[in-house]
């Protein structure tokens, strides 16, 4: 893997450049766009991005533009730690978008459960959003396109039919959450009896939200109910074999940046050769985490006998052991770690195993959210008084509007443990870019094309199943483009 020089002396911010970009630096994607653009595929389209924030995205929000799109109809809903005002402005200035479409109006603490909190959040802002489309003027019946980073959508949609079904209580939603995000009962009816009137059309952009869907089975009924299924970018053929080096790139430039040039309240020791690891999970970003963690010439943090890999697939753990890495596989050894790095896109490392961790132990989440490390449930813990705690300092940084810190925590009143970035991914640090953009074609390419497909297609009730892979012509373009 090529990295963006992390060995170098200069800093991170000179070596990957914190601007947006525009479509034009995206050769693939511009390709796509002007093969249809006079189509004007999106033209009366309300598209709501529940995306990151991050440089490469806006030449995304550029190419939707190009295909139809109106910026008084584009919506956003990013997820609180990639949340980015410069963004936000170079939006806004570039594009025409409207301020108020940007949607975060309740903040976000460390304090909150954050699956919790991102579900009542959805279900708020959709509703805001919603109604504010119903009172506009419109020439043609609304067709909304929601660009997913997460099943956001759907478990939202799932939730709103189990709320009016009388299923699932409101107050239990937003428990220990802000009163501002509670919605009624009659707000859920009524915003589910719009949505049911519309064309709804679902792009996924990562495996969390396909994991969801198999996880969740009122996921499956609600979008049979409601008659639309997903645009499946997470497991394309594309996105599956090019994009993990890239992501994997990102996640090694950030542990260089934490290392070495982060402040304060992010910082984290650099291992020493002595010290171990375990990886948990070796998929395909695991896999090229776990090459650079150990070989010359990217990070060489760790020897290679000192990485151990758990993931449940056996042909993955096989692979791992043939590219001469440890397995682990034994949850009740007296083994001791003192980093853990996430990438399952699972909670991966629950309470019980904090047995393996030695003092001053690390754990660094490099997936897609905020799932891998039981970090909610540890300040639980805590705050009951039970054999995990947290000093006064680090229960006051939990209320921190800064979000992005490493909070410590003490296990057994005696060994130390460090949740990096609050548990969130190690990509998503308050940075525009932790990789350089351009090399995010091929994921953009895959968004746009599902796009596309995903309003030309003709949507089915009582379908079986309601995953659609991305389609074939343009899954080959994009590896096709690639190879040469």
């Amino acid at each position: 893997m090529t990295t963006d020089d992390i060995g170098s002396n200069s800093s991170f911010e000179t070596r990957v450049h914190q601007r947006c970009i525009r479509l034009s630096e995206f050769p693939l994607m511009s390709s796509i766009v002007e093969s249809v653009k006079n189509e004007k595929p999106l033209e009366n389209c309300t598209i709501w991005n529940i995306q990151h924030e991050l440089g490469d995205v806006t030449a995304q929000i550029e190419a939707l533009l190009v295909l139809g799109a109106s910026p008084s109809n584009m919506y956003f809903l990013p997820p609180p730690y990639t949340h980015h005002k410069g963004f936000e402005q170079f939006v806004i200035e570039n594009f025409g978008v409207p301020k108020e479409n940007f949607y975060h109006a309740v903040p976000y603490y460390l304090s909150y459960d954050y699956e919790k909190y991102r579900l009542a959040q959805v279900l708020f802002e959709l509703n805001r959003l919603v109604m504010r489309e119903f009172t506009k003027e419109k020439a043609t019946p609304m067709k909304l396109l929601v660009l997913d980073s997460g099943g956001c959508f759907s478990e939202a949609l799932a939730n709103l039919y189990e709320i009016v079904d009388g299923k699932l209580d409101l107050n239990q939603l937003v428990e220990n959450l802000p009163t501002a995000l509670k919605i009624e009962r009659s707000d859920a009816s009524l915003l589910l009896s719009h949505l049911e009137s519309i064309e709804i059309r679902l792009v996924e952009k990562t495996s969390r939200g396909l994991f969801k869907y198999a996880d969740q089975p009122n996921i499956e009924l609600a979008l049979n109910r409601i008659g639309t299924s997903i645009v499946d970018v997470a497991s394309s053929e594309p996105k599956r074999r090019i994009e993990p080096i890239i992501i994997a790139e990102a996640c090694l430039n950030m542990l260089s940046y934490l290392f070495n040039e982060a402040p304060k309240s992010l910082r984290i020791p650099k291992p020493s050769q002595s010290q171990k690891c375990l990886l948990l999970g070796y998929g395909a970003i695991g896999q090229a985490i776990g090459h650079a963690l150990t070989r010359d010439g990217d990070l060489d943090i760790f020897s290679q006998g000192s990485v151990e890999v758990w993931d449940q697939d056996p042909t993955r753990r096989q692979l791992a052991q043939s590219e001469g890495l440890q397995i682990f596989d034994n949850w009740n050894s007296n083994e001791e770690f003192d980093y853990v790095i996430g990438c399952t896109g699972r909670c991966s490392f629950p309470i019980s195993s904090f047995s393996l961790l030695r003092d001053n132990a690390y754990l660094i989440s490099v997936s897609s959210g905020t799932i891998e490390f039981p970090f909610y449930e540890m300040i639980q813990c805590a705050l009951s008084d039970t054999e995990i705690s947290l000093s006064d300092t680090q229960l006051d940084e939990l209320k921190n509007e800064d979000i992005h810190r490493n909070i410590e925590f003490l296990i057994d009143n005696r060994r130390k443990l460090t949740v990096v970035n609050g548990g969130m991914p190690i990509t998503f640090v308050g940075i525009l870019n932790p990789a350089l953009p351009e090399k995010f074609d091929v994921t953009l390419s895959c968004m746009i094309a599902a796009s596309i497909q995903a309003v030309h297609h003709n949507q089915q009730i009582n379908q079986q199943y309601r995953i659609i892979p991305l389609d074939s012509t343009y899954s080959t373009l994009i590896l096709d483009w690639f190879k040469h």
